[in-house]
């Protein structure tokens, strides 16, 4: 399958955690929360929660798609060095600079809500715990909730730059069979949770130079249904390419389970999305989570990424921005 392999850089990268922890199949200990504490704010800033949602329904309500925006931005953070807000800092020789960050945004969204909890209780709430509640939020925003309860796991503080380094660790490309990919730095989940947190690829869109080269040859990939590869074939004409993009479900606005019935109708946008339904590891997952169960899945997955590398205690600091470390 590999000749359908897209030559671009920008397609989201939970994509390539999921066949990294397939090869791996590393998991987080059960029940382990790594310090992590429900109400951890309920003294210093009891609102927290609230500030976060409000700012984030505003941001919602200006630019929908902040909703995927700031979801992939937890990925990208929790996935290369821990949940420790490092994608959020601007300036040379960071994570938001990397060339394979280049497709990123719902920045200003993050901002804004960090920005409402420093007015509310300043120097209290950290950035990573900012961005977690905000991608708990735009999943609830994109019309389904997260059981509250369960998202609510927070203390994590922001890390500093590491000298000596850009913090961006090489990547295994998302284009890579599934046998080559390598680990992911640092901790991972199971392959299971890894498939569920595929899911939020049900909002959103992805550039048509991610999946180019599965219907601009002759044959199209033959894992495309015929009738949707000519329909993205005909959105992604070479003369758009570069600007265009397609949604990766049929409803994109909508958080659904639309994105695990497409992949079994042959309707996956990106080969890394469609090639979980051929492999032996991942099609129950794919199968299991078409339907309700995949709310309470993604509840559990979103909770468990949120937990991988954290600092807490006395690690690190408290930015008073999300962009900068405190001087």
């Amino acid at each position: 399958m590999g000749r359908w392999a897209s030559t671009g850089f920008l397609a989201i990268f939970i994509t390539i955690a999921i066949a990294i922890a397939i090869v791996m199949n590393l998991i987080i200990p059960a029940g382990a929360h790594k310090g992590l504490e429900v109400g951890f704010y309920r003294n210093s800033c009891p609102e927290v929660e609230t500030i976060v949602y409000k700012s984030m329904a505003q941001s919602y309500k200006t630019n929908m798609t902040v909703a995927p925006g700031v979801l992939r931005l937890a990925f990208h953070d929790c996935f290369v060095r821990g949940c420790d807000a490092f994608v959020l800092l601007d300036g040379p020789n960071t994570e938001r600079k990397s060339v394979l960050n280049g497709g990123l945004h719902g920045y200003d969204a993050v901002d804004a809500a960090k920005r409402a909890t420093e007015k509310a209780c300043p120097g209290i709430v950290s950035a990573p715990d900012v961005l977690q509640f905000a991608a708990r939020d735009s999943v609830i925003l994109a019309n389904w909730r997260l059981p509250m309860e369960r998202a609510r796991w927070a203390s994590r503080r922001d890390d500093f730059p590491h000298h000596g380094g850009n913090g961006c660790e090489p990547r295994p490309s998302e284009h890579d069979p599934v046998s080559t990919r390598s680990k992911v730095p640092g901790e991972g989940l199971e392959r299971s949770l890894m498939v569920v947190l595929s899911g939020f690829h049900t909002i959103g869109k992805a550039p048509c130079l991610t999946f180019d080269d599965r219907v601009q040859t002759n044959p199209v990939d033959p894992t495309l249904a015929p009738s949707f590869a000519a329909s993205l074939k005909k959105q992604c004409l070479y003369a758009q390419i570069t600007s265009t993009k397609v949604a990766l479900d049929s409803t994109p606005r909508r958080f659904d389970t639309q994105y695990f019935k497409d992949i079994i109708q042959g309707r996956g946008v990106l080969i890394s999305d469609q090639e979980l339904l051929y492999d032996s590891r991942t099609v129950g997952v794919v199968r299991a989570n078409k339907g309700s169960a995949f709310y309470r899945n993604f509840g559990e997955a979103m909770v468990a990424m949120s937990e991988l590398g954290v600092l807490t205690d006395g690690s690190g600091e408290i930015r008073r921005q999300i962009d900068q470390v405190n001087t």
